[in-house]
């Protein structure tokens, strides 16, 4: 929703800060807090559909580090024996947990960003002192989910393909390419066959009975002519792309954005938020609230609750866009 206007800027150094923090904070109440609100406000903004796409990366990366981390770091007090003089140690594996949700958080934070500033937003931040860097920021942040929605639409024709539809009515040029094809097919057909007729073995054999063996080999062809298509249809784009934006003088002169925003008295309450409370942080992490020791002991324990100025100061701060979002809805109901 954008009943409520942020300038850019503002949120820019608000996600800025949330990065900053998720490495930061490493006490298990103040990581969860994070999570929890961020999560609430991932639903607010309608980001939740893609936490399917985001958790089928996460959790394998996820248990992958924990899994990891106290096989490859056995710095701890706490030994955890396995077999023998083998061990891991409880320090280890609370590290690996904690990194997992660290990265976890980012990637959250990411995903709410993308929704709340759009690519013309940035490119209005940064284009005037850095043009050819904002650019490429732009060009990064957009490539994911471009080039998964084209990997989309080619999948869906390569099905139709297979179904039996015929695309008999596209234009010369297609028909000279489809000749093309079949042509490099019976050259590669004739050419697998000798092959086929000179190194015939049993392992080969084996591998041509096995059903399971030749679907695998099917749909490993299969993706890799749809990423094949993607990335020249991606590249194709991006020189047209490239050679408009020469033509059309980029980075010639200074550029001018036909969006303009000003600080208004929202922004100016958000920043003293922002402010407020990034200060009271700091000074509760100069004195050690927020995080905690894991090496050589971990020194937490679940009873000792941090309900203090700092947490609270810290719940502010990631309460503001919950805070918005809940307004603009009862604002769009009524």
């Amino acid at each position: 929703m954008e009943l409520t206007s942020i300038h850019p800027g503002v949120y820019l150094l608000y996600y800025f800060i949330m990065v900053l923090f998720a490495f930061i904070f490493s006490d298990p109440y103040f990581v969860l807090t994070f999570l929890a609100l961020l999560l609430i406000l991932i639903a607010l903004q309608g980001v939740s559909s893609e936490l399917k796409n985001i958790m089928k990366f996460f959790i394998p990366l996820s248990i992958l580090i924990i899994i990891l981390n106290p096989l490859l770091n056995r710095t701890g007090a706490h030994k955890i024996f396995l077999w023998n003089n083998f061990f891991i140690t409880f320090e280890a594996i609370a590290y690996g947990i904690l990194m997992a949700l660290a990265l976890l958080i980012v990637i959250l934070v990411f995903s709410s960003y993308n929704k709340s500033v759009s690519y013309q937003e940035m490119l209005y931040i940064f284009s005037k002192k850095l043009p050819i860097i904002s650019m490429i920021i732009i060009m990064a942040l957009r490539f994911i989910p471009l080039i998964n929605s084209r990997a989309i639409e080619v999948q869906k024709l390569n099905n139709l393909k297979n179904n039996g539809i015929d695309f008999s009515d596209e234009d010369e040029c297609n028909a000279s390419d489809d000749i093309a094809i079949d042509s490099n097919k019976m050259d590669s057909d004739e050419f697998n066959s000798n092959i086929n007729t000179d190194y015939d073995s049993k392992l080969v054999n084996k591998l041509k009975s096995n059903k399971r063996t030749a679907s695998i080999i099917k749909e490993a062809k299969n993706l890799g002519k749809i990423m094949g298509i993607t990335v020249s249809w991606s590249l194709e784009e991006s020189m047209f792309t490239a050679k408009s934006m020469k033509a059309r003088g980029y980075t010639a002169t200074n550029r001018t954005s036909y969006l303009s925003y000003k600080f208004g008295n929202a922004d100016y309450f958000f920043l003293a938020v922002i402010i407020i409370t990034v200060a009271i942080i700091m000074v509760g992490l100069i004195k050690g609230v927020g995080m905690i020791n894991i090496c050589p002991s971990i020194d937490f324990s679940f009873s000792n609750l941090p309900f203090n100025i700092y947490y609270l100061a810290f719940i502010i701060f990631l309460l503001p866009l919950i805070y918005l979002e809940i307004k603009e809805r009862i604002l769009w109901r009524n």
